[in-house]
C-alpha cells in the first residue's frame, strides 16, 4: 500500500524532528519504506514536506505517527498510482484516457 505523509513544522522543532528522522531508519518497522522524501522551507510553518511510504502493514503507519509524535504536525492519506486509480473506476481506457486529456471531440451544429 501506498501513503502520502503531508507534515510541518517549527523552528522550535526542528532540531527534535532531525534526530527523530535519524533514529527512526533503526526503528522503522519491517515492510516499512519511504518511496521518497521531499521538503521545502516556507514562510509559515517554517518547514513543510512530503513523504512517500510504501507498507503491507497499516500498523507501520501507527509507529511512524507514535514515533515523531508532537515534533511533525502530521497528515496521511492513502495513495495509488494514476493508471492504478483509472482502472478502479471501471471505465475503459479510451473513456478513461479522453476524461484525463479533455480531448473530446464535439459536433458542431450549424445555426
Amino acid at each position: 500500500m501506498l501513503f502520502v505523509a503531508e507534515y510541518d513544522l517549527t523552528w522550535e522543532m526542528l532540531d527534535a524532528a532531525i534526530a527523530k528522522r535519524l533514529e527512526w531508519e533503526d526503528a522503522k518497522p519491517d515492510g516499512f519504506r519511504f518511496v521518497a522524501e521531499y521538503v521545502w522551507q516556507d514562510r509559515d510553518p517554517p518547514f513543510r514536506g512530503i513523504a512517500i511510504i510504501e507498507t503491507d502493514d497499516i500498523e507501520s503507519i501507527n509507529a511512524f505517527v507514535l514515533h515523531y509524535g508532537p515534533t511533525l504536525r502530521t497528515r496521511i492519506f492513502p495513495a495509488s498510482d494514476v493508471l492504478s486509480a483509472i482502472r478502479l473506476t471501471g471505465n475503459n481506457s479510451n473513456t478513461a484516457t479522453t476524461r484525463m486529456t479533455g480531448d473530446r471531440r464535439r459536433k458542431r451544429t450549424k445555426k
